[in-house]
């Protein structure tokens, strides 16, 4: 094969670089089919992203699971001396979380689906922040008559019975699912504080978000269906 000569080579460097800027990451990329897809950008990439998101869902699904199973296994083991502590006070306390965390749920879904305009995202956001917050003050008004009981003694025993079985148990599934919410609202708050730039939150930051408020939402109403069979 025949080489160019030095010439030749030197008209292609010129060509070459007058059709390639220097800043090659604001050029637009051709996809197979014709198509624009988007620059290129730092980081893993979308769907690298989403599968971690994944493996984390899933040992998060395990933990619960784990939990769900020490409930039933507990719960079979006391079965004739089981008493709920589920009145209709307590009743009316996890009804109102449900809304909240529901209401977090949909802001969520909302904020992403409003990704393109940056302040509605951003408010949205900061909108599931505050109602998953007061999910846990909720629930921790749900736990104050519980703990009021421990340390008490009845002839030099911890009092049993119902704080011993129902209201362990309860507090476990209950805290469980606390601890999770409460790293949902820092994921929210470390978005909105990195979206101070202007730009608003990233739509791959509002998708994970959404992934996992959802995720929260549907392992809180396994949790109720638990405490109310």
């Amino acid at each position: 094969m025949k080489l160019p000569n030095k010439g030749t080579h030197a008209r292609l460097q010129r060509a070459y670089r007058y059709q390639v800027p220097s800043n090659t990451s604001d050029l637009p990329l051709e996809d197979p089919s014709g198509g624009r897809v988007s620059p290129v950008q730092d980081g893993p990439p979308p769907d690298m992203i989403a599968f971690g998101m994944k493996l984390f869902l899933a040992s998060l699904t395990m933990i619960f699971g784990a939990t769900f199973v020490a409930y039933g296994i507990f719960r079979w083991r006391e079965r004739d001396d089981w008493e709920s502590i589920l009145d209709s006070r307590e009743l009316m306390t996890l009804a109102a979380a449900t809304v909240l965390l529901v209401v977090a749920d949909i802001a969520s879904m909302r904020a992403l689906k409003k990704a393109d305009t940056r302040a509605a995202a951003s408010k949205l956001t900061l909108i599931g922040a505050i109602f998953a917050s007061a999910y846990m003050v909720v629930q921790g008004i749900s736990w104050v008559p519980l703990l009021s009981q421990v340390g008490e003694r009845i002839n030099g025993s911890i009092v049993g019975g119902t704080l011993k079985h129902a209201g362990g148990l309860f507090l476990m599934l209950t805290f469980a699912h606390a601890v999770h919410v409460f790293g949902g609202v820092v994921a929210n708050v470390t978005v909105l504080l990195r979206s101070k730039d202007g730009k608003g939150p990233h739509r791959d930051s509002l998708r994970m978000l959404y992934a996992y408020w959802r995720f929260l939402t549907v392992m809180w109403v396994a949790v109720l269906v638990l405490l109310t069979v």
